[in-house]
């Protein structure tokens, strides 16, 4: 039973490899066609905000995709679903929530 997941799992980074080599790819290609605008175009820096604005936008979005791969934000993706519905469930039954949405 184990080796259906570790087969999925395989199979979710390769995908996501793949993926992210052909965004990198095509944002290298960006980068150095506004490079070569900059350097080679009679307006001088004309794509130098453009290139800022993308990388100031950009980064940030990066760094918190990686720091949640790493912190294991990505390890179990269905828990917060079954905790609503659980809570829904609760909810429904008049149970300790219901009363406490009652009184607040």
């Amino acid at each position: 039973m184990k080796a259906p997941r570790d087969l999925r799992r395989l199979t979710v980074f390769a995908f996501a490899v793949v993926v992210m080599g052909v965004a990198g790819l095509a944002f290298t290609y960006k980068m150095a066609e506004f490079t070569m605008t900059m350097v080679h175009d009679e307006i001088a820096g004309f794509g130098v905000v453009a290139v800022a604005t993308y990388l100031i936008g950009m980064l940030p979005i990066v760094f918190v995709t990686l720091w949640a791969v790493f912190s294991g934000k990505f390890s179990d993706v269905e828990a917060p679903k079954l905790r609503l519905f659980e809570l829904d469930r609760e909810i429904e039954r008049g149970g300790e929530l219901a009363t406490e949405r009652s009184r607040g």
